[in-house]
């Protein structure tokens, strides 16, 4: 089964920059047909995550989006990334000065976690896990 989420976000620029250099994720940037809007895309598995410009969505489907701005985006939720290392996530996290809410090191599974909010406040969750031992 795959899956996509579809993300509003303020500034489709400002959201393909933190994924794309500061998290060092691989995002793709197309118009899904001629005259539309941006999309980013990115892909992890076989889940696929499409941001687009909450003033495009609004358009889109004003009746649903009327109340959007009441709340904030993402409550409830977070996007949890592997990345296989998260150092020069980390070095990129600090020389752009964003603020982390943890960071954490599972030391009995080997396994890494940093917890931050993306520009639009979504809960972004990087983890790298142990590399897999081999036969």
């Amino acid at each position: 089964m795959s899956l996509t989420l579809t993300l509003a976000v303020r500034d489709l620029d400002r959201t393909a920059e933190f994924y794309g250099e500061v998290l060092l994720l691989a995002i793709e940037r197309f118009a899904p047909s001629p005259g539309h809007p941006d999309v980013l895309l990115l892909a992890c598995g076989d889940t696929a995550i499409l941001f687009r410009e909450l003033a495009a969505l609004e358009a889109m489907h004003p009746a649903l989006f009327q109340n959007l701005e009441r709340h904030p985006r993402g409550v409830g939720m977070a996007l949890e990334l592997p990345l296989k290392k998260l150092r020069p996530v980390l070095r990129n996290i600090d020389r752009h000065d964003l603020h982390t809410l943890y960071e954490l090191e599972d030391e009995e599974f080997g396994r890494r976690e940093i917890w931050l909010h993306d520009p639009d406040g979504y809960l972004v969750i990087l983890t790298e896990e142990p590399e897999e031992a081999g036969p």
